[in-house]
């Protein structure tokens, strides 16, 4: 793996809104920082990591798409895609104009987007969405909602986003800033030009994961109404073909989001071509950002088809039987060596693994980096519970806690979430409290997404108050919405999963096989309107656990 060039720079993923997409788990797609890439001048010993293993899934929850990188807002689907929708359409029932029901409905319970303003179409499986978001990060939003409804195979996204009265120079400055602000090194190894609010970036990266990182991060400025990526991608001429293979082959098996999948990998010449079947676009997209790692060129899914009864319980059950604690250590590192941020701290962090249970101990130098070791762990087949013991200590001349204070202020100001909030930032030893009040759950997270990415902060103490309280609903329609998602999002068998809904509190019971199904059930409970909802769910791949039937916010 490259070692670290001194002003070169990447940028954060987005945070795990642990739900969505991903985000998957779920993700949000949010704003993100910037960190020293790897450069390819030099390399740094790599050790044999045996065969378990799980991906990168920053993206998540949910990732735009990669290998010739299309970017999110572009407005043209390739004409073979486009073949696929309407000659592989999904077979289930779910008929055209209900399909753009339920997206709209979805789209509705999302926090941030106005189905008011947003049009959606549907014919045979691809799916059109049109109308005016206030962002970019809202337009991808958008999508994402989208891509992961059963029967959608593809999606047109061509949404505007409203530009505003900032000029070019301001955002360009801000873009600038959000780079500089998890690194104060002067030279920049990614450019970015301006022009009506559209930024095109130019440069080099290490591989097409921090490609994606570095497109999401510039979306995530205030006043960027598109991002054309124009970044290049080294060639590493110290890994394989087989190396390749094996590598991704071995993340994809050992991904909680892609358990239950048989995909085939080939590579030749740092090209990786998939095929196999999926159940969701967004599954389809994931597993194309699995297969990002460094040393590939470029990723090939035209042989990947959506299928949402593609679900194989064999395949999943096969593999939760199999993996050992030992797989599991193997498998955290793999992950922490292929992403793009944690990459660099594999050899500081040691994953020790009891009956699933998985220890992180060790010394990181930046909080990001722990809370990304954090969830790869939690991503890995086998694992149902992670304890995070990592200490930060940072690795250089530490800013003061008033610099902190300036940075923080500054960085949450780049957002178009939370640029009209009135925060209060303390810090005590590099200890971040936020004060102050936000509209939504989504802008709470956000914030302390950013607070924890400014650089010698050591924890984050996000306090801020949620003013706008959740749509009234009834029980009935919390239960009529829940049930809705769970049929055409949850990918498995919905009628396991028994609904009541009390006084505003779902309560959910049956029976599902992994941890993330548990989550994610409990996620789409949230996103349909209950007030702490009672997750009561038994798991069937994993042993008893003694958790609270309460939920707990992550």
């Amino acid at each position: 793996m490259p070692a670290a060039r001194p002003g070169s720079f990447i940028i954060d993923p987005i945070p795990p809104r642990m739900k969505i997409e991903s985000s998957d788990m779920r993700y949000r797609t949010l704003p993100h920082f910037i960190f020293p890439t790897r450069s390819s001048g030099t390399s740094r010993a790599r050790r044999s990591i045996g065969c378990g293993v799980l991906t990168l899934a920053t993206i998540g929850m949910l990732p735009a798409a990669g290998g010739n990188f299309a970017t999110a807002e572009d407005t043209t689907v390739a004409a073979s895609e486009k073949r696929t929708a309407k000659d592989d359409t999904a077979k289930d029932d779910t008929a055209k104009d209900d399909l753009a029901e339920v997206i709209r409905a979805d789209i509705d319970d999302a926090e941030s987007l106005s189905v008011d303003e947003i049009t959606v179409g549907s014919e045979d499986g691809l799916v059109t969405l049109s109308g005016t978001v206030a962002s970019l990060m809202d337009k991808r939003r958008a999508a994402d909602v989208a891509k992961r409804v059963r029967g959608v195979q593809a999606v047109l996204n061509e949404i505007i986003v409203q530009p505003t009265s900032r000029s070019d120079a301001d955002i360009r400055e801000d873009v600038v800033s959000r780079m500089k602000t998890n690194d104060s090194l002067e030279k920049l190894e990614i450019v970015a030009a301006v022009n009506g609010g559209e930024v095109a970036l130019t440069g080099k990266v290490d591989s097409l994961a921090e490609k994606r990182v570095a497109e999401r991060a510039a979306a995530g400025v205030r006043g960027v109404t598109s991002v054309a990526n124009q970044l290049t991608v080294r060639l590493d001429p110290d890994r394989s073909d087989q190396e390749l293979r094996e590598e991704v082959n071995a993340l994809i098996i050992q991904s909680v989001y892609l358990d239950d999948l048989n995909i085939d990998v080939n590579v030749k010449d740092a090209v990786v071509t998939l095929a196999g079947k999926v159940h969701s676009a967004a599954q389809k997209e994931r597993l194309e950002a699995v297969a990002e790692i460094w040393g590939v060129q470029k990723v090939d899914v035209e042989g990947v088809e959506v299928q949402p009864d593609s679900v194989d319980q064999t395949v999943r059950k096969r593999r939760y039987a199999d993996v050992s604690d030992q797989q599991i250590s193997q498998a955290i590192r793999r992950s922490l060596s292929n992403h793009p941020i944690a990459f660099s701290a594999v050899d500081q962090i040691q994953p020790e693994v009891h009956d699933g249970v998985v220890t992180l101990q060790g010394t990181v130098s930046r909080l990001r980096v722990k809370e990304i070791a954090e969830r790869l762990a939690m991503d890995v087949v086998g694992v149902h519970r992670v304890v995070n013991e990592l200490e930060v200590q940072y690795d250089q001349t530490p800013y003061s806690d008033a610099e902190i204070i300036d940075l923080t202020q500054k960085a949450l100001e780049l957002s178009p979430y939370l640029y009209r909030r009135d925060f209060r930032v303390h810090c005590n030893r590099a200890h971040v409290t936020l004060y102050g009040a936000v509209e939504s759950q989504l802008e709470k997270e956000i914030a302390g997404w950013i607070a924890g990415g400014i650089p010698s902060v050591v924890h984050v103490n996000n306090v801020l108050a949620v003013e706008k309280p959740q749509k009234d609903k009834s029980d009935e329609q919390i239960k009529q919405d829940l049930q809705r998602k769970l049929k055409y999002s949850f990918y498995d068998k919905a009628d396991r999963i028994q609904v009541r809904v009390v006084d505003g509190v779902a309560i959910l019971s049956g029976t599902v096989d992994t941890w993330r199904q548990w989550q994610m059930a409990l996620d789409l409970a949230i996103e349909a309107g209950s007030r702490t909802p009672h997750n009561m769910i038994d798991v069937r791949f994993h042993p008893p656990h003694g958790a609270s039937d309460a939920f707990v916010p992550r």
